[in-house]
């Protein structure tokens, strides 16, 4: 069963939600706010559960469970029990069906269409709003990609957010670009959800998945802050490719011709690599960068290329690595901007390859 204390990296939002458990004062709607992988999906369950629990649990006194709906002062006598998460004990019946997906207090919306929430659906959800629950004495509603309701499905939403039953939680799971309506906003607490510290989200996937040192530190680098992202990398082994692919090509792009660039720049853009190529190539030359500045290999995210990064470190000149970064930071604008991908990449390339040629002269 998923646990608040499992969730990392976003204790402003489960302080919040646990003061919110503790004091009895839940709100009727939340707006989970952050991107892909950001661990919404995590918290709502969590919160779901530990909201319906019978017998609520605070980490390390199991043998003192705290009943659903107690006042604050029943549930802790102490600063040190306050600080405490307040979790779903996972053995009570509520909990089960929670782990099963078959409490029947806890519904997640259904949608029509895939890329859209339309007024129907949220019709729907209106009329079951208004069935009381079953056993507890909340009844939740998730709706995931609660972005994609339409205007016509939010103007419907806002006649529930504005009379709601008083047993009704609405947990809205949003991919963090706001685009509801401010009456919408109004009407719901936001909890918006940050980015995972790099050094957080490496220590999670070695403790948790038992990823190596280097795979992490890898895949942390490119996971945007976003645990989902790192685990989904961790196991993607198109990913470990096409990081093996760049770092042989971008070894020896000194040497490469034209039509070696063309075609490696055309396999990368027809297979959707271009924003994973971009990284790559970014953190390849942020490496450069740092053993040339520092004269240690000790924050390398390459570290299995440790030895190849000192020698071309040390051959390296500020000119030529500056002009590779600006390079590809020019490619990352255009990408963003529409611009043919392909010939993006051909462009970008033959900079970097002036630039590391360019290196090489100065190193002579």
């Amino acid at each position: 069963m998923d646990r608040f204390s499992e969730i990392i990296g976003q204790d402003i939002v489960l302080s919040h939600l646990q003061n919110a458990l503790r004091t009895d004062s839940v709100s009727h709607a939340y707006i989970l706010n952050g991107a892909k992988g950001s661990g919404r999906h995590m918290i709502a369950r969590s919160f779901s559960a530990a909201l319906l629990c019978e017998e609520r649990e605070m980490p390390g006194t199991e043998n003192h469970p705290v009943p659903a709906g107690a006042g604050a002062d029943d549930q802790e006598t102490s600063v040190h029990m306050r600080s405490r998460w307040i979790e779903p004990c996972g053995r009570c019946h509520s909990c089960l069906q929670a782990l099963a997906g078959t409490n029947p207090d806890i519904k997640i919306l259904e949608r029509e269409k895939e890329n859209s929430i339309g007024v129907n659906d949220i019709r729907k959800m209106r009329t079951d709003v208004w069935i009381r629950p079953y056993s507890a004495a909340h009844k939740v509603y998730i709706i995931p990609d609660a972005e994609k309701m339409t205007p016509a499905a939010q103007n419907a939403l806002l006649k529930t957010l504005e009379e709601p039953p008083s047993y009704a939680v609405l947990l809205l799971l949003d991919d963090g670009t706001d685009s509801f309506l401010p009456t919408i906003m109004s009407r719901c607490v936001t909890l918006p959800l940050r980015p995972v510290p790099e050094k957080d989200v490496e220590t999670c996937l070695r403790e948790r998945f038992e990823a190596d040192e280097q795979h992490a530190r890898l895949c942390a680098r490119f996971s945007g802050g976003s645990i989902g992202r790192a685990a989904l990398l961790l196991e993607n082994e198109h990913f470990a490719a096409l990081r093996d692919r760049t770092i042989t090509f971008i070894r020896d792009i000194a040497k490469k011709d034209a039509a070696d660039i063309a075609v490696f720049a055309k396999e990368a853009a027809s297979e959707d690599e271009t924003q994973d190529l971009i990284d790559f190539l970014l953190t390849w030359n942020r490496d450069l960068l740092v053993c040339r500045s520092t004269k240690s290999t000790e924050n390398l995210i390459f570290t299995d290329e440790v030895q190849y990064i000192i020698e071309a470190a040390r051959a390296a000149s500020w000119r030529g690595l500056q002009a590779a970064s600006e390079a590809v930071f020019r490619a990352r604008r255009r990408l963003f901007s529409n611009v043919n991908a392909e010939l993006t990449l051909q462009m970008m390339l033959l900079e970097i390859r002036a630039a590391y040629r360019t290196e090489e002269k100065t190193a002579r």
